[in-house]
């Protein structure tokens, strides 16, 4: 019978790790905290930037509402996922997945529910306003209401729903 052998191999960053120089991790850290610190007002400006766009285009009573393609909106509430780094336990970042969401099961469905997109609108102009100053709690209240809200609407009340991590 043949011996098992086993063959380790070493990954480019565990050369890395174990030469001398380089940073510690705790350095690497507050570098990254301090590049993300810097682009803190951007990002915010950009959410702001982003949620009055969709508020201009997709709110109650705006002119031409029903034209406006829904791709947009999901590309909108995408674009404040990406940038919402800024505002971390704020939960806008989660309530614009959601908004995804909705969005890609009212284009598999062929349903344009302007109630619920409403309430999902509504829910990430509260979150941005209400910052940090929200508890835990109420935030996960809206956020998991958000799903309750599109099952609802425009899918099947008893639908299993994916649950998004901090949600």
């Amino acid at each position: 019978m043949s011996e098992v052998r086993k063959f380790r191999v070493k990954s480019r960053l565990s050369r890395f790790i174990s030469q001398p120089g380089g940073i510690s991790v705790r350095d690497a850290l507050k570098r990254a905290d301090a590049g993300i610190e810097s682009l803190r007002i951007p990002c915010i400006a950009d959410v702001d930037a982003t949620l009055a766009e969709i508020d201009s285009r997709f709110a109650p009573a705006t002119p031409g509402r029903d034209n406006e393609s829904l791709e947009d909106l999901y590309q909108l509430s995408a674009r404040i996922i990406d940038v919402s780094i800024c505002l971390e336990g704020s939960g806008i970042d989660a309530a614009a997945r959601r908004l995804c969401e909705l969005v890609d099961v009212s284009q598999t469905l062929g349903v344009r529910d302007w109630e619920s997109i409403e309430v999902h609108i509504h829910a990430l102009k509260l979150l941005r306003a209400a910052g940090l100053s929200m508890s835990d709690t109420q935030r996960g209240a809206v956020i998991s209401g958000l799903a309750k809200v599109t099952r609802k609407r425009v899918g099947d009340p008893n639908a299993p729903w994916p649950e998004t991590a901090g949600a």
